[in-house]
């Protein structure tokens, strides 16, 4: 047993020491800039404080999964800017015996963009990108609607920062 478990590790020491490609060290966001501003998002809808929290929910999710520093928008490499362009509730399911709404659904949508400061060009854009959240609306679990507004904006800041990494 031990012998094949040593004949394994010796092929995976040869195949990583022989250059095979497929595997990248380090962080896998482009290394050239250091830092990111991230004013609050713009808002056209009637929900207030969407741009706040995912402006918010951005911000944290950079610190904890980037290389970059947050810093003010005069002295940042790049800036992150955005529109809260929509934020639709539908109707996920209803009950048969009542008609009332079982579970309802919040997807907010945005414009975004990742400027190079030097530049004045945008790194990445994006336009209508959407994330959605579920709650269970019905008795007797009755959640409050704005638990699926915030995994919206969790999950939309999720992808965001997703794609700000290099290309593979």
């Amino acid at each position: 047993m031990t012998g094949r478990f040593l004949i394994c590790a010796v092929l995976a020491l040869l195949a990583a020491c022989s250059g095979a490609k497929g595997f990248k060290a380090g962080t896998l966001h482009p290394t050239k800039y250091r830092s990111i501003a991230v004013p609050i998002f713009q808002n056209s809808t009637y929900d207030r404080q969407v741009g706040y929290q995912l402006t918010e929910a951005l911000q944290k999710r950079l610190q904890q999964s980037s290389p970059y520093a947050i810093v003010g928008e005069g002295t940042a490499d790049t800036v992150l800017r955005g529109k809260v362009t929509a934020v639709n509730l539908r109707q996920i399911s209803q009950s048969l015996g009542t008609g009332l709404t079982e579970e309802l659904g919040c997807t907010v949508t945005v414009d975004w963009e990742w400027i190079d400061m030097r530049t004045g060009k945008p790194i990445i854009a994006r336009n209508g990108f959407a994330s959605s959240g579920t709650v269970v609306a019905s008795r007797p679990q009755a959640e409050p609607l704005d638990l699926a507004r915030y995994q919206a904006v969790q999950s939309l800041a999720d992808d965001i920062v997703a794609n700000l990494q290099a290309d593979w």
